[in-house]
Parts: structure tokens; C-alpha cells; sequence
């Protein structure tokens, strides 16, 4: 499937390459865009978006949005907004591994904080998409394994906690909060006793706050953020 990626054009997928007509497929990868910012040490430190994860995010995005499928036939907008997420997310864990590396050793959060935020935000997201049997389905056509998705969700989650710790609360609503977006907003619980879907509701609402802070804090830094598509 061919689908524009910013001003260029990029075949999302993988190459098949064989020595011999009876040796198995080795699927190989390329790198889909380059970017480096100032928060991922500049130029002298480029970072990466492959093909196959970015194949697999855009999935992703049809998947938040449907309950059937595993996302195929995802379009050029969904591709452009996993390029968007993708790049938001690596140069936030960036700056949160920099937050920990720069704190004295005395005020470093404990590991403990980061790993309960890590559970939080990867079960959420993965309750939001489905649950793993979806996302690993979705993983498998792109012939990515359970450790890449692992490691998606982990750097998703650790930009939650950078997100949360350093520019705003995010991950812990109140009832009240709650109780507005209860009322107002199109959520999956509607029609539901607010006391049932509770703890349900919070995760969902998290997972979107969070997509929400992702853009904004990506929208601000995009000035100084160099994207470039790899022909």
C-alpha cells in the first residue's frame, strides 16, 4: 500500500528477501523518516522511524477509533498521525530519560513510580485498542513481534510519566473531572452507571489526555523539530 507521509511517499510493508527457493522469508525493514531536535541532542544524534512500526501505529490509530478489525486499510491521515505520535513520543522519553540522568541521585524518581506508571498507561492503552490479542494480531501482519510491541508501549508510557511529572497532570483525574467527561463527552460507557464504569472511564480518559498533551507539547516544538522522509 502506497501512502503520502508528509511530502513524500513511502511503501508501507516489508521486503522479502530469500537465498534459496526452500529458505523461509527473512522480512527485512528500512528507515521510513529521520528527525532530530534539540531535546534528542540535534543533528549529531538522529533519530528513527522504521517502516514496520510505523505501519503498525497507523493500525493503531483505525483500532482506537473501531472496535472491528486489526487496521487494515488504514489511510494517508492515519499514517501522518502515527508519524506525529511516533516522533512525539521518542523526543518526550528523550527529555524524560534526560530529567532522571540530570537529577541528583538523592532526588531521582524511584524506579517504582515509573514502573506503576508504566503498568497504568500500557494497560489503558491496550483496553483502549481492544485488548493484546488485537494489538498482537495487528503486530503479527506487519510481522512485528511481542517484544517491539512491548517496547512501543513502554516508550508510550514513559512519555505519559515525563508528560505528567513535568508539564501537567495527566494520569490521575478527579471524580469531578470525571464526572464532566461522564456527562459530556462521546465515550465508549454511555448508557452505563457512572460508579460501574469508573475506574474504566478514568483509563480512557487518561489514554486521551494524554494523545492531547502529545500533539499540543509536538505542535509547540515543531519549529525547531527537522523531519525528513528517507527516499
Amino acid at each position: 500500500m502506497r501512502v503520502a507521509v508528509l511530502s513524500g511517499l513511502l511503501l508501507l510493508g516489508v521486503t522479502r528477501v530469500a537465498s534459496a527457493e526452500t529458505a523461509p522469508p527473512v522480512y527485512l525493514d528500512r528507515v521510513a523518516v529521520r528527525f532530530f531536535a534539540p531535546e534528542t541532542g540535534g543533528p549529531d544524534h538522529p533519530r528513527f522511524v522504521f517502516e514496520r512500526g510505523l505501519a503498525l501505529q497507523a493500525r493503531l490509530e483505525v483500532m482506537a477509533d473501531s472496535p472491528q478489525g486489526i487496521g487494515d486499510g488504514y489511510q494517508d491521515r492515519d499514517v501522518r498521525n502515527a508519524l506525529e505520535h511516533d516522533v512525539a513520543e521518542q523526543v518526550l522519553a528523550s527529555l524524560g530519560q534526560k530529567l532522571i540522568d540530570d537529577s541528583p541521585a538523592d532526588k531521582r524518581p524511584p524506579p517504582a513510580e515509573i514502573e506503576s506508571v508504566v503498568r497504568l498507561v500500557s494497560a489503558a492503552q491496550v483496553e483502549r485498542l481492544g485488548g493484546r490479542a488485537r494489538v498482537d494480531a495487528a503486530a503479527a501482519a506487519e510481522q512485528i513481534d511481542a517484544s517491539e510491541v512491548d517496547a512501543i508501549l513502554y516508550r508510550g508510557a514513559f512519555a505519559a510519566w515525563y508528560l505528567d511529572r513535568a508539564v501537567t497532570p495527566l494520569l490521575h483525574p478527579s471524580d469531578e473531572q470525571l464526572r464532566d467527561v461522564y456527562r459530556t463527552s462521546a465515550h465508549p460507557y454511555r448508557g452505563q452507571p457512572f460508579d460501574k464504569v469508573h475506574d474504566a472511564l478514568a483509563r480512557w480518559f487518561v489514554i486521551d489526555r494524554v494523545r492531547v498533551a502529545e500533539s499540543a507539547f509536538l505542535q509547540a516544538a515543531r519549529s525547531h523539530v527537522k523531519i525528513v522522509v528517507t527516499p
